[in-house]
């Protein structure tokens, strides 16, 4: 009865130290499409110069077509920077790595409103949460830097 007592308390202490399955958001777009563990990864700073967050997510695309994510947005300010129309193909799942789909700028809540628009499926509102840089969030990767947009003038003009 003892060696069975300690293999319980043993089982406990190991659920501890596991890493979840999902600390994100989850949706599901019509039969087929699916968003999995979707959150932003805050950067190092705090303050107003913080670096824009990673944006990290599963999508699954169940259905026999492609289909692709077009664009996400931020209600109430801020802005998505993907590095383009992201390809959803049929039967797989996409953003698996380690790698950011996407970074996030403005934003500071804890939880932030996003829509996620599709060209094949209707857009999807998340209340995506927010995480920090601890634990097993400690070794995924920063969010690259914002580039310019070449509409942006790298210095402001003189003054009248």
């Amino acid at each position: 009865m003892a060696l069975a007592a300690t293999g319980c308390a043993k089982a406990e202490l190991d659920d501890a130290n596991r890493v979840p399955q999902n600390d994100g958001a989850n949706a599901d777009v019509g039969d087929s499409l699916r968003l999995r563990n979707v959150f932003l990864l805050r950067g190092a700073g705090q303050d107003a110069s913080a670096p824009p967050e990673a944006l990290f997510g599963v999508l699954i695309n169940e259905a026999g077509q492609p289909d692709q994510l077009e664009r996400i947005t931020v209600e109430g300010g801020g802005s998505v920077q993907l590095a383009g129309p992201l390809a959803l193909p049929p039967n797989q799942a996409v953003g698996t790595g380690n790698q950011p789909l996407g970074t996030v700028s403005g934003v500071r809540a804890g939880t932030v409103p996003m829509t996620f628009t599709f060209r094949g499926a209707k857009p999807v509102r998340m209340m995506v949460p927010v995480k920090t840089r601890t634990g097993h969030f400690a070794n995924l990767p920063a969010a690259p830097p914002a580039q310019p947009s070449p509409t942006t003038p790298a210095t402001a003009p003189p003054s009248p």
